[in-house]
């Protein structure tokens, strides 16, 4: 019988852990086709767009409209705060979630009775006030 070859392990070589780690390239999964990535990109679109607000719910006064509770529809009350406040709605719904808040401020007695009869049909509680104190 011959003698077999010793085991000759890799030399250690202290510099190797020197080195910092490069983690690979992300992969990021390819766009949706057809009328799914029409979808996905314009709903994208939408939640970074920011918007202008109403004209005919934003004209200048001394009044606010506090957001009590959100109700039942939050997209619809979300989708009116957005209106009012030309907030994209991402933020518009950040907003929402922090009920009560000041939703809108500095605005007239008309333009407040406008978004709070908005909300209200939306299914949220809201109300239009000269001052806000929050208990």
């Amino acid at each position: 019988m011959t003698d077999p070859t010793p085991f000759d392990p890799m030399p250690f070589d202290p510099t190797h852990f020197d080195r910092p780690q490069v983690d690979p390239l992300p992969v990021e999964p390819a766009p949706a086709k057809g009328w799914r990535g029409l979808l996905q990109r314009r709903a994208e679109t939408m939640l970074r767009k920011p918007r202008r607000a109403s004209s005919a719910l934003t004209e200048p006064g001394e009044r606010h409209v506090v957001l009590q509770q959100i109700g039942p529809r939050p997209v619809q009350v979300i989708a009116i705060i957005s209106q009012a406040t030309g907030l994209d709605l991402v933020s518009a719904s950040n907003l929402a979630r922090d009920a009560p808040v000041v939703v809108v401020s500095g605005i007239s007695d008309a333009s407040a009775d406008r978004v709070v009869e908005r909300l209200q049909k939306a299914g949220a509680r809201a109300v239009a006030g000269e001052s806000y104190r929050s208990e």
